[in-house]
């Protein structure tokens, strides 16, 4: 005898006639049509096949008493299951007369879940072909984002090449998940960490992973890594080891190995996984305060991006200016300047373009909404001749203003919530601006931002 218990588990759609004037000899009728499924099968295709099936057999009591008296030209009962459940299992469709006025006309629709919610950082990746899919019954926004899917682009970025809407360009997205025709991964950065997933020990062995790995991550031109080799590679990733460094420490380079295609892989298969910084301030309260001197508040003055020729009473500071080094003053307020001894009318600056490893630059220079910058050299000061101080004009106020709401966001999103991505793309920044900002380059956690592997 067989120890082994089968599980299974049954649908139906029990329904129920009462039986008008003496219908029936008992006043009602009840029935109930049931599929067993094997216990590990998905259910959700078939429930509205099971609930169609107790609709039209109602229809076909009610019209011919097809249940309760079968006549001679109804289709029978044993026959119709029979019929059922073969054309659903090997045609997944199919289509029955009953009794001359309702049939069965069923047919098994592949269900997919609601897509998950779709973010600005994420990036997509095509799972097939979009181009063979495309036609001119496409919408005109799908039409423009399929065009910039390339593995490479994030959604935010992807909206600004389409010329659309954000938040059209995200439901259009997600329409693709939903379909199954696109994935979303992270973006790639070189400061990116990763760590294997307890799957490896099962995919490390799968043919259809094995077989296919070489042939996707090795760039044109260099023979293809055994598996051994590329597995010993993929076991180096852990948390802590950016891809740069494990470039650098393993030669991947010197093996035509292409990390973005490496890294992407593991994530599409299921046993690769990102290791995500989370910023974390501490001290808020006390970083925030303004009682007394003005205090620094989370290294804004540490990006590398504003070469300034300061004047100020300080011999240190003039000579860093004349170095052409960078100014440790970018983002102070104004009164914060002043205590250091520096005039915001004498600090004309020159902004460059920040290093950017796929080639795209951030202009600081145009982009109002991006990460708070020093007054430009064009805006006006009026000297007070009361005090021998500086006036204010409406635009330096404007400007100061806004410097400290975009300031007072970015410490908004220092609470743990937010990894480094979603902020990295709300302030247009690189990891390394973004790590001076809110670490600075030398003191790491002294200001109260503690960074959070997880």
């Amino acid at each position: 005898m067989d120890d082994e218990r089968a599980e299974y588990r049954i649908m139906g759609f029990p329904s129920l006639l009462t039986g008008e004037g003496g219908r029936y000899s008992r006043n009602e009728y009840m029935w109930n049509l049931c599929f067993v499924f094997h216990g590990s099968s998905s259910l959700e295709a078939f429930e509205p096949v099971v609930r169609k099936c107790g609709r039209i057999l109602k229809s076909a009591e009610l019209d011919s008493s097809y249940l309760s008296s079968p006549e001679p030209y109804h289709t029978p009962l044993s026959a119709v299951l029979e019929q059922l459940f073969e054309d659903l299992n090997s045609y997944s469709e199919t289509s029955i007369p009953l009794d001359g006025f309702n049939s069965l006309e069923l047919k098994l629709f592949p269900y997919f879940p609601n897509p998950p919610d779709c973010s600005d950082w994420h990036v997509p990746i095509p799972l097939v072909n979009l181009d063979a899919f495309r036609d001119d019954n496409w919408d005109i926004t799908a039409s423009r984002v399929a065009e910039h899917i390339d593995g490479v682009n994030h959604v935010k970025r992807i909206a600004e090449l389409a010329d659309a809407d954000i938040a059209l360009t995200r439901e259009t997205l997600r329409h693709m998940l939903f379909y199954q025709v696109v994935m979303m991964i992270d973006i790639f950065q070189y400061s990116n960490m990763y760590t294997l997933k307890p799957s490896i020990a099962r995919l490390g062995s799968d043919e259809s992973v094995t077989s296919e790995c070489a042939a996707y991550v090795t760039r044109p031109g260099y023979s293809r890594q055994p598996w051994p080799t590329l597995l010993r590679l993929y076991s180096h990733l852990v948390p802590g080891l950016t891809i740069h460094e494990w470039i650098e420490k393993y030669h991947t380079q010197a093996l035509g190995i292409d990390p973005r295609r490496f890294v992407s892989f593991g994530i599409i298969k299921g046993f690769l996984r990102r290791v995500h910084r989370w910023p974390v301030l501490m001290e808020k309260s006390t970083l925030l305060s303004g009682d007394g001197e003005p205090r620094r508040r989370v290294e804004f003055d540490k990006v590398p991006r504003i070469e300034s020729s300061l004047s100020t009473r300080s011999t240190k500071l003039d000579a860093t200016a004349r170095s052409g080094g960078e100014s440790t003053f970018t983002l102070r307020s104004m009164e914060s300047n002043q205590s250091l001894g520096v005039s915001p009318s004498r600090t004309p600056s020159t902004l460059t373009k920040s290093p950017s490893r796929r080639g795209h630059q951030p202009n600081f220079t145009n982009v109002k909404d991006s990460f708070p910058s020093v007054h430009s050299a064009g805006e006006a000061s009026i000297p007070s001749k009361k005090s021998g101080g500086v006036m204010k004009t409406g635009a330096m106020k404007l400007k100061e203003r806004q410097d400290k709401l975009m300031e007072e966001d970015l410490i908004g999103m220092l609470d743990g919530s937010h990894h480094t991505d979603e902020i990295q793309v709300r302030f247009g920044l690189s990891w390394k601006e973004l790590d001076k900002v809110i670490r600075g380059s030398d003191r790491g956690a002294k200001d109260g931002v503690v960074v959070v592997y997880r």
